[in-house]
């Protein structure tokens, strides 16, 4: 149990408040005496001298007048030191430093009562999606692929047999509510010749919390905790578990890295094994949503390995929430070459065999010239919108400027993409 003793240290800034609310409430109630003894204790002057009676008169005026600016002053004083308290305390207990206490306890009110939002995916669109959303709801759960097989995350999974942490880190960092440092931190990824080089520290820790839970589930739970993460970050699956496609050309590939650097139109995509079974809090999650938000991100590598787990799918048609895909702004090589909007929702409809979108979330601002060339010059370009197309599908459109330019890359504007998704839950 902590001792009343310790939060007496010097550097806390607590005995200053402290002492101020203590002397505040004495003169106050020293005050509020004073003035009580005057209404009830009456005074009983037998007028034999005049003078003397105004002389009293003046007496009592300049005792009530005292009595009023004690009381007065006691109560700014104890006002004052409450409110220092208390951003004393907030200070060492939050990661909201600096800030306007008030604005703080508003904001988390109002995010507390936010929808409760199931995001799917994985690679750089979720944790993207996730930074914007967080800014109108607390009642997050980010459902996140397992199947990466390349970089750090695959090194790990090959060396220790852990699921790769990669994409749940981005999203815990994305989620984080903890100071900038620990964020920057996570997300540092080791240089030089050795063997740490081009491993994060991020998943160097979730590796080494798997190892000391002896539960992945477990690792990704308490490092949520270390970044004091708003919402949830869940694994797909607990299961080791890797993606194998049949491209239009006959060939099979295996792997994730391999499927995107394999240059062919996906025909059917798979998991290795096939019987994989899905984490029973991602079910309970998406039985309890209000709305499912699937994307942005790649379509075979980051969105339907997901929805390709055992159980994932069915439970994403049967829940009663509101079914949101948000397209990506360009297409991918190799993955989704020419692909308009109504092309990614036909591709998700045909793998699943579900139909999961209520709405497509969709960008309407077009990019800088430089900015199309450069992407032309890879071998993509904009993903045209059709409405017909989706309409047809049983799908609306929902177009929004969601653009955010990065130099010569475009991505979706996080706060933009969280205002359209939430104008859509809230109707």
């Amino acid at each position: 149990m902590l001792k009343i003793s310790n939060w007496m240290h010097p550097g806390l800034k607590l005995k200053r408040w402290i002492f101020l609310l203590f002397a505040s409430i004495l003169i106050l109630a020293f005050g509020i005496s004073g003035q009580m003894g005057e209404v009830f204790r009456g005074w009983r002057i037998d007028v034999i001298n005049p003078r003397s009676v105004q002389r009293l008169a003046k007496q009592v005026q300049t005792l009530r007048f005292i009595d009023f600016v004690l009381v007065a002053f006691s109560i700014w004083g104890v006002i004052f030191a409450l409110r220092r308290l208390t951003d004393s305390l907030v200070t060492m207990l939050t990661p909201h430093r600096g800030e306007n206490l008030a604005g703080v306890v508003l904001k988390r009110a109002r995010i507390n009562r936010g929808p409760k939002v199931v995001a799917i995916g994985g690679g750089t669109g979720l944790p993207n999606l996730l930074s914007g959303l967080k800014n109108f709801s607390s009642n997050l759960t980010a459902i996140v692929t397992v199947a990466d097989d390349g970089g750090s995350s695959g090194r790990l999974r090959a060396d220790l047999g852990v699921p790769p942490p990669g994409d749940l880190r981005n999203c815990l960092v994305a989620l984080a509510e903890t100071e900038p440092l620990m964020g920057r931190l996570f997300q540092y990824r080791f240089t030089g010749a050795g063997g740490l080089s081009g491993h994060s520290f991020g998943n160097l820790f979730i590796a080494a919390m798997s190892e000391v839970t002896g539960d992945f589930g477990q690792a990704i739970e308490e490092s949520s905790k270390v970044l004091a993460i708003t919402g949830r970050v869940m694994p797909v699956t607990l299961d080791s578990v890797r993606l194998s496609a049949e491209l239009s050309d006959g060939r099979t590939v295996k792997g994730e890295s391999a499927i995107s650097n394999a240059k062919g139109r996906v025909v059917k995509l798979m998991l290795d094994p096939p019987g994989v079974k899905p984490n029973p809090d991602v079910l309970q999650a998406i039985a309890e949503a209000d709305a499912i938000v699937m994307g942005p991100g790649s379509l075979y590598t980051s969105i339907l390995p997901n929805l390709l787990v055992p159980g994932l799918a069915d439970a994403v048609a049967r829940a009663r929430a509101l079914k949101i895909y948000v397209c990506n702004i360009m297409t991918q090589p190799g993955e989704t070459d020419s692909f308009r909007v109504s092309d990614h929702v036909s591709a998700l409809q045909t793998q699943t065999g579900k139909g999961l979108a209520d709405y497509v979330v969709a960008n309407s601002e077009m990019p800088s010239e430089s900015v199309l060339r450069h992407y032309e010059s890879e071998g993509q370009q904009l993903v045209e919108l059709d409405k017909k197309a989706l309409s047809d599908l049983g799908v609306r459109l929902v177009k929004a400027r969601l653009l955010e330019s990065r130099g010569q890359l475009v991505r979706h504007n996080p706060e933009k993409l969280a205002r359209a998704i939430m104008r859509l839950i809230i109707i």
